[in-house]
């Protein structure tokens, strides 16, 4: 019996390290979010697809400005080109995505973490014909 248990806690061991080094170690923090407040988690400014989901945002009511979008929104004020705002998304590791089914003018990117303790971290932004910069938001959620 003694056997058993020890058979199975080194299996075990085995299969979480190999189940560590197949992941890698964990990424870092993006330099962008690190040391930011959680905002919680926020919806992407998609328009509502139903009457019902129009009066659910409006109960919600105003959320106060997240610190990620007003720390955006200086490096990359409204009116500047788009461009400088997806290299440095993209060189921190953000994840381009579209995230309204129901409105492709909205742009997205996001951070997931692979830790419990690490922030997740969403950003959005639209731009005109010229590509600039005419909405700019994100929002950092961590778990505790």
């Amino acid at each position: 019996m003694r056997r058993l248990a020890i058979f199975v806690a080194v299996a075990l061991a085995l299969a979480g390290a190999a189940f560590w080094l197949a992941g890698g170690p964990p990424a870092t923090t993006p330099a962008l979010i690190a040391g930011l407040p959680d905002d919680g988690v926020r919806a992407a400014p998609c328009p509502a697809r139903s009457i019902l989901e129009q009066n659910a945002r409006r109960k919600q009511g105003v959320l106060p400005p997240a610190a990620l979008g007003e720390t955006l929104r200086k490096l990359f004020p409204l009116g500047s080109d788009a461009g400088p705002l997806e290299a440095r998304l993209k060189s921190e590791g953000f994840d381009l995505f579209a995230p309204c089914p129901n409105d492709d003018s909205v742009l997205g990117a996001r951070w997931l973490s692979r830790n419990w303790g690490q922030p997740d971290a969403s950003v959005y932004w639209r731009t005109d014909d010229a590509g600039k910069l005419i909405f700019l938001d994100g929002a950092v959620s961590k778990t505790n």
